[in-house]
């Protein structure tokens, strides 16, 4: 596999560059799942979820 595009896989910068963007976005999902008992599980920079609202919301 050759990567071309994106931060270098298993690098210490890409991790934390990972954690800072996601850590913005959940924010606001994390806070709207609460509202209304949905699921919201986070590894790194992998993430599952339930959502049970249209997508444009999501957006």
């Amino acid at each position: 596999y050759k990567q071309t595009t994106g931060g270098a896989m298993g690098s210490s910068l890409t991790l934390t560059l990972a954690n800072i963007f996601m850590s913005k976005w959940q924010t606001n999902v994390v806070e709207e799942q609460t509202k209304t008992g949905e699921f919201y599980g986070r590894y790194i920079d992998d993430i599952f979820m339930t959502w049970n609202r249209s997508e444009e919301e999501l957006r």
